[in-house]
């Protein structure tokens, strides 16, 4: 089965980071918003509907959003599937596009993190997000070791990863960090759970992304003439708990929301030019690679090591600078990937650009249990 692919006709985003209290959640995401609108040559009068993608955003933060922007009476719907909420917004605005409901439709990811951990207060115990916090650590900590275990693989090729991305994001004005750091300062890092440290791991952040997407028939009406649109061809989506035995870095709903993605879209693994990979930890590129048949498996830290997941080498990821740099407002994050790969589809991304890019992948993952390699997972690939 395929689709119609979505054309995307504006991109805009802001900074990620951390921002005062007196910044809302709104605020951020109508900015974004604008910057998208005008890059695409709209007028509100001519969006369709709005789709939203966030975690933390309370009861319809979407139309909120939609108020300030003056899109008042347009549908509005809100995608909460944790960190594959601004992903999964994408997905239903596609489908949308490709039913023929709408023609031009804007599509927004936002978060303010930073509110909810502000102030020096330490998480409640029991609150749940915090506790999947702490879980996921460990998680991805154990996935680090026993990754080390299984394929000869060094605590400095893992640490490789945020190296890398770091490097990348210095190039990237919109990133919540723009400085290279060492192997020793990731290394010596402090720890947070064994082997990973502070500088394995994704910060918390506040920001916005929006795309303005159109069905060949929305841009006709936009009349963007030889500018290049970048299509999104598939958006594959995987959710639920799957059982991994004893093989923690099994991937399988990697695998199987990366099949889906391939099969909607006739594109294959060997067809990607440059990946936007959620890197939450950075064991979790490393893996995550491998589990959508983009790296051999078990060579994915020697990959990294070797340069040829870096701008530059065979395949790049992450130029963006990836969660690890760029930053990660959860329910922004799908969207930012996606800006991202339009710019580097259109060859507008500046000292990251990927030469010669024409194919781009996205993966985010939310959710994931312990015990279980599951929760939500979007696989997105675009072309120009």
């Amino acid at each position: 089965m395929t689709l119609a692919p979505a054309l995307v006709a504006g991109a805009g985003m802001i900074r990620f980071g951390k921002y005062e209290p007196s910044v809302t959640l709104e605020d951020m995401g109508e900015r974004a918003s604008r910057a998208a609108l005008v890059d695409a040559g709209v007028q509100l009068t001519d969006i369709d509907a709005v789709f939203v993608g966030h975690v933390f955003g309370g009861p319809v933060a979407g139309q909120r959003i939609a108020t300030r922007l003056g899109l008042d009476g347009r549908p509005v719907s809100n995608h909460e599937n944790y960190c594959a909420s601004g992903a999964t917004a994408i997905r239903e605005a596609w489908v949308a596009l490709a039913a023929g409901l709408h023609d031009i439709v804007l599509v927004i990811g936002v978060e303010k993190m930073t509110d909810r951990v502000s102030g020096g207060v330490k998480p409640d115990p029991n609150d749940l997000d915090a506790a999947v916090g702490y879980v996921m650590a460990a998680g991805h900590a154990m996935s680090a070791r026993r990754y080390m275990l299984d394929h000869n693989a060094t605590r400095e090729q893992i640490a490789a990863v945020a190296v890398k991305n770091h490097a990348h994001s210095v190039h990237n004005p919109y990133a919540q960090y723009q400085r290279p750091i060492s192997l020793d300062e990731v290394v010596n890092a402090r720890p947070i759970a064994e082997p990973l440290g502070l500088l394995d791991c994704s910060p918390i952040s506040d920001g916005a992304a929006a795309l303005v997407l159109c069905s060949p028939r929305g841009l006709e009406r936009l009349q963007v003439g030889d500018r290049v649109t970048p299509k999104v061809h598939a958006v594959g989506l995987v959710s639920g708990a799957v059982e991994v035995d004893d093989d923690i870095n099994a991937e399988d709903v990697s695998r199987r929301a990366g099949e889906q993605a391939w099969e909607l879209s006739g594109i294959g693994p060997d067809d990607i030019d440059v990946v936007e990979m959620h890197d939450c930890f950075t064991i979790a590129e490393i893996v995550r690679l491998e589990g959508l048949g983009l790296v051999p498996r078990g060579e994915g830290a020697h990959w990294t090591q070797q340069g040829l997941t870096s701008l530059g080498g065979k395949l790049p990821v992450n130029p963006s600078g990836g969660l690890l740099s760029r930053g990660h407002p959860v329910g922004a994050t799908g969207v930012a990937q996606a800006v991202e790969l339009t710019w580097q589809l259109r060859n507008e991304a500046g000292g990251r650009q990927v030469e010669g890019a024409r194919t781009g992948l996205a993966y985010c993952k939310g959710g994931t249990v312990s015990g279980t390699d599951g929760g939500s997972v979007t696989t997105l690939v675009m072309s120009r």
